[in-house]
């Protein structure tokens, strides 16, 4: 469950990215190629770098605010989920984390799971017990999959009623839903004593026996807190939300006007999209599910590609390089 590797003392000292990980990217920056490819060869190219050449600024300031509302909800969750154990962390401190966690997670495609063990790790540097940032964790990632699964049925609802729920796509989506299922469902298994009955073969995985330990440690009031579960959702739909009007502002920058359902049933099919794909950052099928989604619902082409693409560049490339910086930062203060 847990990566034994990540937390050997040289990767503390020498914060690299797994060669694993580096060759993960090649199918997806392949396929975001190839979308491109085919943006330009049977779309109007030179319309295509009109649009990204001429969107407005204003709404590329729109954008960043939107996304840093999304950095300011993840350290909320943290928030509430600490003061629910009886500890507390300052704001300005929790906020970097969501940016290292996305980092992580887009780097090493393990489900979340990386940047979660990286955040339970900052926490304790930061004077938080174990078993009290897994607690609050926890409920965050309880608290994104009730959201998640929440925006995947009104993306169902949004399409149906707009007439363009396929076979194809209510499959998909069908499989993901049970596949991620499993991932909240051994969360709720664990927090609720499941712990203490682990085989002990498997405890014996490098890592994987101090996770169960605090699993088992974590304080039960702030794992079954159910006020506190619905908070944690409502803020990971906000951020969905926000991911979703982002997208919208491009189209807006562009010059294209769309219904907010529009694009939120976009990027909520383009996330299930890059969900099956297994690559780091969906690169690749999250923008191909994003730009088919959009065409399908009536955008051209062109405005598809371009705002998919800005939309990227903000959710996904521009936090990068703050990302990688937080990580090694918070990696090399563990291991001091």
């Amino acid at each position: 469950m847990f990566r034994a590797g990540w937390y050997s003392p040289r990767f503390m000292n020498q914060p690299r990215i797994p060669k694993w990980a580096r060759v993960a990217w090649l199918p997806g920056a392949i396929l975001l190629l190839a979308l491109i490819g085919v943006t330009v060869r049977y779309g109007e190219s030179q319309r295509f770098a009109e649009l990204i050449t001429r969107a407005e600024p204003i709404w590329l300031v729109v954008a960043a605010v939107l996304q840093l509302g999304t950095y300011f909800c993840t350290a909320v969750i943290l928030k509430l989920g600490l003061r629910r154990s009886g500890t507390g962390v300052r704001m300005r401190s929790l906020v970097p984390l969501g940016l290292v966690k996305l980092f992580i997670d887009q780097v090493v495609p393990t489900g979340g799971i990386a940047g979660t063990v990286l955040i339970i790790r900052a926490l304790q540097r930061r004077g938080v017990p174990i078993a009290l940032s897994t607690a609050a964790v926890v409920v965050s990632l309880l608290g994104f999959y009730l959201a998640y699964a929440f925006s995947v049925l009104l993306c169902i609802v949004i399409l149906w009623i707009r007439a363009h729920l396929s076979p194809v796509i209510l499959s998909v989506v069908t499989i993901v839903s049970a596949i991620t299922a499993v991932v909240p469902v051994t969360l709720l298994w664990l927090t609720r004593g499941g712990a203490r009955e682990v085989p002990h073969w498997i405890r014996r995985i490098p890592g994987l026996h101090p996770v169960l330990e605090a699993f088992e440690a974590a304080p039960k009031q702030t794992l079954h807190d159910r006020k506190l579960l619905l908070s944690a959702a409502a803020l990971q739909f906000a951020i969905i939300l926000l991911d979703a009007a982002t997208l919208r502002a491009m189209l807006l920058g562009l010059g294209h006007t769309v219904p907010p359902a529009v694009a939120f049933a976009s990027f909520v099919l383009a996330s299930v999209v890059a969900t099956v794909s297994l690559l780091p950052g969906g690169v690749g099928p999250f923008e191909a599910g994003s730009v088919g989604t959009l065409r399908v619902l009536g955008v051209p082409l062109e405005a598809a590609v371009a705002s998919t693409l800005l939309l990227r560049g903000f959710t996904l490339w521009l936090p990068m390089l703050p990302g990688l910086w937080l990580a090694r930062r918070e990696m090399v203060k563990q291991s001091e």
